[in-house]
């Protein structure tokens, strides 16, 4: 679905990400651990164009998506984002939230108006049930706690009927007790075999859901390996220092 080919990118003389290639298949749930300042949240904001790389190139379905010549919001629309700081419009009610994209971008197809907003608000509550807040609807993002602001952000990521999911420490602004719900709906997507690229410090998580778990340390891909592997015969010697310091 994805490929990695020698991306580079640098903020003025500061390279972020060194050379990095790789290959991201349907299906897989790729997590991304590795220190603070080590280049995780720049390369997922890569993947999606919010960065823009220095050299080298990003395929999404086979086509070069750092090409100045594609319309790249046509490829946002299948990438769904999740941020740390779940970045929910605090003016609008949680099902606005969830509707405001495909209201705007989502074809008509002969439908009226006031159709296309009956059949999107019937999709924004099979969304909110699938993340076990259909009560939330009408309220308003300040008036939720950490754990449901952000799994209205997972909701609204998946109103765009997205091809892959890309979460950005989807947790790490969350109190102790509201990490376990939100992992809960990840875990959830994954089993549904939604296509996931995962930066993360929870390292229970990747070992119970990743299909492969990428350490990056200095904008670099220093280990690739499936979880077992991951975590009980690291070969790179900074890996086994972080794991010692981690688990």
């Amino acid at each position: 679905m994805i490929d990695v080919v020698n991306l580079t990118k640098q903020f003025g003389h500061l390279t972020v990400l060194h050379d990095i290639s790789l290959t991201i298949h349907e299906g897989e749930k790729v997590v991304i651990v590795g220190p603070s300042g080590s280049g995780k949240s720049t390369f997922l904001r890569c993947l999606n164009c919010m960065e823009d790389a220095t050299e080298g190139s990003i395929f999404f379905e086979g086509e070069d998506i750092t090409s100045y010549q594609v319309d790249i919001n046509r490829h946002r629309r299948h990438m769904g984002m999740v941020f740390q700081q779940f970045n929910l419009f605090n003016n609008m009610k949680v099902i606005d939230n969830i509707m405001l994209a495909p209201l705007r971008c989502a074809p008509r197809n002969g439908r009226t108006k006031k159709q296309m907003r009956a059949q999107v608000r019937e999709q924004a509550m099979a969304l909110l049930r699938r993340v076990n807040l259909e009560e939330k609807a009408e309220a308003y993002p300040s008036t939720l706690s950490g754990g449901q602001k952000q799994r209205i952000a997972i909701a609204r990521a998946l109103a765009m009927s997205p091809k892959v999911m890309l979460f950005d420490e989807p947790t790490s602004a969350l109190d102790p007790e509201m990490v376990g719900e939100v992992l809960q709906v990840m875990k959830d997507l994954a089993d549904a075999n939604m296509t996931m690229v995962v930066v993360t410090h929870e390292m229970g998580f990747a070992r119970e859901v990743g299909s492969r778990i990428l350490f990056m340390d200095q904008g670099k891909v220093t280990e690739d390996k499936p979880p077992k592997e991951f975590f009980n015969n690291p070969e790179n010697e900074r890996l086994k220092v972080f794991l010692s310091k981690v688990l």
